[in-house]
């Protein structure tokens, strides 16, 4: 069964101009006042589709804010599925009873019809539906109880970047008269579905490429770190035996290094793990990360790498990660490019008299490598301008002095100066 919608022709339109002249001023006012709550709350529904709620929350939007200014009672929108079935994925106004068998098949009904002609398809009068062919009698009894709340429908489809994705049903109480405005408008509320739709899936897209990114990232950290220290601790290990008996000494310091590998690799675990869960980043003390690296470093390096902390307050915690991340950098950097025998990391911390917060922070970070001439130059494959760019974030100063077979020295000094302007104020 196919119904249809009555679009004007020209003769009704030119009896509706004739009898819009003894429309009387109040009218206009109303009419006016009406069309700037339509405008206004497609301005509204539009703000709310750049915002980052779920496509749920998005959709139960758009139908309750169609049905008043649509004059209907109820609103639904349907999706379409694999198996050729609309189901309800939003809704408002509906029973359960009707919602328990409301699947509604592709070109069944007003709603399948829409979604199948991707036209709007309007029923004035509701009990038609129970005619319809080809159906089971569960939905066919849903139809009779449908008709029997409400009078009218009009169906609207939804199409994205040309998939027919569904369908937008309006339901009317009272026999409805629908209009072309009611129409357009219904079109307009279809397309910030469509809009929704497409935005939720973009962002689910985004989400999921960036947790494949992170996954690949913590791949390639595995096989670079974890995976070649054990590989080398256990090939120490094996010969372990064989040169204590030749000869002690070296076998002594095999024990060494097979405690900095396996101690690294443990340390790039717990690391990864922290990454993994980025609350459990944001709460750890500064000095706990700092060691945590040193250990990374240490088994990467197979050298011992050194750490002092001299004082002790209460960073925020911008502050803490941005110090951790600069850290990283900058072991990663010395463990890819500077061929350092010795490392040293300092880090100084001179806490506010009255409450222990930080006052100051200063981290040194120090390598007799190879070093670097011309800074500029290298800083792109180095990444110090990410470092510089972090440490601009929280208003800390970063310093790199770098001579040629000289080694290289990163200072990162931060100072509360928000404290500091509200003590002056």
């Amino acid at each position: 069964m196919i119904y249809s919608v009555s679009y004007l022709d020209g003769e009704r339109y030119n009896g509706m101009m004739k009898r819009s002249t003894s429309i009387t001023e109040t009218e206009k006012i109303a009419e006016l006042e009406r069309r700037q709550i339509v405008a206004a709350s497609l301005r509204e529904t539009l703000a709310v589709l750049n915002t980052n709620l779920s496509l749920e929350k998005l959709l139960n939007y758009i139908v309750n804010q169609a049905c008043p200014l649509l004059n209907a009672d109820a609103a639904a929108i349907y999706h379409l599925q694999m198996n050729g079935m609309l189901t309800i994925q939003a809704l408002v106004g509906l029973s359960n009873e009707y919602i328990e068998y409301g699947n509604i098949p592709l070109g069944k009904f007003a709603t399948g019809n829409a979604a199948l002609t991707k036209k709007p398809i309007f029923v004035p009068n509701t009990r038609l539906l129970s005619e319809e062919t080809g159906v089971s009698e569960d939905l066919i009894e849903a139809m009779n109880r449908l008709s029997s709340q409400f009078s009218s429908l009009l169906s609207i489809p939804i199409e994205i970047r040309e998939e027919n994705y569904g369908s937008l049903t309006l339901y009317y109480l009272n026999e409805h008269h629908i209009t072309e405005e009611e129409i357009s408008l219904a079109k307009d509320f279809s397309i910030q579905a469509a809009l929704a739709i497409d935005n939720a899936r973009l962002r689910m897209r985004i989400e999921q490429d960036a947790v494949a990114e992170e996954r690949n990232r913590l791949a390639r950290e595995l096989h670079d770190s974890v995976t070649q220290n054990l590989f080398s601790a256990s090939l120490i290990a094996e010969t372990l035996p064989i040169i204590m008996e030749r000869n002690p000494q070296k076998g002594l310091e095999g024990l060494s290094e097979l405690q900095l590998l396996t101690r690294g690799a443990l340390a790039e675990m717990r690391s990864l793990l922290l990454e993994l869960r980025p609350h459990a980043l944001e709460e750890t003390p500064l000095d706990d990360l700092l060691r945590q690296l040193v250990e990374t470093a240490s088994g990467r390096l197979r050298k011992p790498v050194t750490l002092d902390i001299k004082g002790q307050a209460f960073l925020p915690v911008e502050v803490r990660l941005t110090f951790y991340r600069i850290t990283q950098e900058a072991l990663n950097n010395i463990f890819k490019h500077a061929e350092a025998e010795n490392i040293e990391i300092l880090l100084r911390i001179t806490p506010h008299i009255e409450d222990g917060t930080c006052q100051n922070a200063i981290l040194h970070i120090k390598d007799d490598g190879c070093g670097f001439r011309d800074l500029p130059d290298s800083a792109m494959h180095l990444g110090f301008n990410i470092m510089r760019e972090r440490a601009q974030s929280i208003g800390a100063v970063l310093e790199i002095d770098s001579k040629v077979n000289c080694g290289t020295t990163i200072q990162l000094e931060w100072n509360d100066t928000q404290k500091e302007k509200n003590g002056s104020g």
